[in-house]
């Protein structure tokens, strides 16, 4: 009883992480991606496109969903969008942050992909800490 619980705490995490995370989780050396820079040059956003690693990310790949990923000027991650929401992304409007704004707001048709630079939320700290192991 005791070997088959402790198994699944291990599994549903494991599991949650490559069907959840394992798709957007930027990679510059094997990714392309279109990025767009702050006019000041302290941000920088990559447009990916989802990999297809899962059967579920393989459908959002066929269908050109992507997700964004902000960096500082020193190319070092800060965050990304929401791995809940992806959209095709041809057009958008997007607010850096700034002295007075602590997130980057992009304003797509679908979903809401506002990134915050102080305060990162989960997915973003957990995406952080894996590629600090590359």
């Amino acid at each position: 009883m005791f070997k088959h619980i402790t198994t699944t705490l291990i599994l549903l995490p494991v599991l949650a992480y490559w069907l959840i995370l394992s798709p957007v989780i930027p990679n510059k050396n094997i990714h392309k991606g279109y990025y767009t820079y702050s006019y000041d040059g302290k941000w920088k956003i990559a447009v990916y496109n989802v990999s297809p690693t899962t059967p579920i990310s393989f459908v959002q790949y066929l269908q050109e969903k992507r997700y964004i990923v902000l960096y500082n000027k020193n190319d070092e991650y800060i965050g990304q969008s929401t791995p809940f929401c992806y959209q095709s992304l041809f057009d958008y409007n997007v607010m850096f942050p700034e002295s007075d704004l602590d997130d980057l707001l992009f304003l797509p048709k679908e979903c809401d992909y506002s990134i915050p630079a102080v305060n990162p939320r989960w997915w973003s700290k957990i995406i952080k800490y894996r590629l600090s192991l590359l």
